[in-house]
């Protein structure tokens, strides 16, 4: 399950370039000034360095936050249910896993890079977030990936309005009833004040701060739950504002996250839904 969802490092990749472009010139203008060179230079750099910052601990606590966002979804009278009384193993869990986690290869627009690609067994999960190890066992998670991605040009995809991080956070269980376990487990903790800003790790200056507001999204498979998270991060000394839309859901023993990272403001749900659409079609295939 998510606990920090590791698009933190990502966010802090956005919030560098963000600084950087209210410093430099309009979109619009076409000759670049010594100080605009100078900010995208920066922003280059803090991005370089805040994706080496991205750690197998940033990973596990990833897949808390799609848990949470689908517990209480899941348990809706009148959900349909896809359980099928099967209990997978770890070797089909990271099929899923390679088969359904978005990678540049899925993103339209402009050339994607993978910044960071983390799978978990529990070992792995239970050493970066050892509060959860115990929910992990009981729940019988199995393996987790999270894959960030972010524009080659993430400075100019920043000026052209466009979006700077796409992610997805897959976690795979032996059962349903495992998956629907931990959810409801996270979504308790979850409800409580500047904890679902805390599972994004030290993106957010201030998590009790960060404005969470529900989205108006169909439902997807067995529950689903989307919302945005807007606040301030500190990008190599500047703090701004981010924005994260994200949609959670899961799917019979599988939970799972997809959103995306812009500056602070609305984010279409058009841009995430082909790729929520992607990896629930994925997920599918493989259950």
């Amino acid at each position: 399950m998510p606990r920090r969802i590791v698009i933190a490092a990502t966010m802090l990749l956005s919030a560098a370039v963000i600084a950087s472009a209210c410093g430099g010139s309009s979109k619009k203008d076409a000759t670049t000034t010594p100080a605009k060179a100078e900010s995208t230079s920066a922003a280059r750099t803090a991005v370089a360095t805040t994706a080496a910052k991205t750690t197998p601990a940033a990973a596990a606590a990833a897949s808390s936050a799609a848990a949470a966002a689908t517990a209480a979804p899941a348990n809706t009278p009148g959900a349909p249910s896809s359980s099928s009384g099967k209990t997978y193993n770890a070797i089909q869990a990271k099929v899923l896993l390679d088969d359904a986690s978005l990678t540049p290869k899925d993103l339209t627009g402009p050339v994607w890079n993978s910044t960071s690609d983390v799978m978990q067994d529990n070992a792995a999960a239970a050493a970066a977030d050892p509060k959860n190890a115990a929910s992990n066992e009981r729940c019988g998670r199995l393996l987790g990936r999270t894959v960030n991605n972010q524009p080659k040009d993430i400075v100019s995809a920043f000026l052209g309005g466009e979006s700077v991080a796409q992610f997805s956070t897959i976690t795979v269980y032996a059962t349903e009833a495992g998956a629907i376990d931990c959810a409801t487990e996270a979504a308790t903790r979850y409800q409580q004040s500047g904890e679902l800003a805390r599972a994004f790790g030290p993106t957010f200056v201030d998590p009790v701060a960060v404005q969470v507001a529900i989205v108006d999204y169909p439902q997807v498979a067995d529950g689903s739950f989307a919302a945005t998270l807007t606040g301030q991060v500190n990008a190599a000394g500047t703090v701004v504002d981010i924005t994260i839309l994200l949609v959670g859901f899961r799917k019979g023993n599988v939970s799972a996250a997809v959103g995306a990272a812009h500056s602070a403001g609305s984010i279409p749900t058009s841009e995430v839904t082909p790729l929520v659409n992607l990896v629930l079609q994925r997920i599918s295939a493989n259950q």
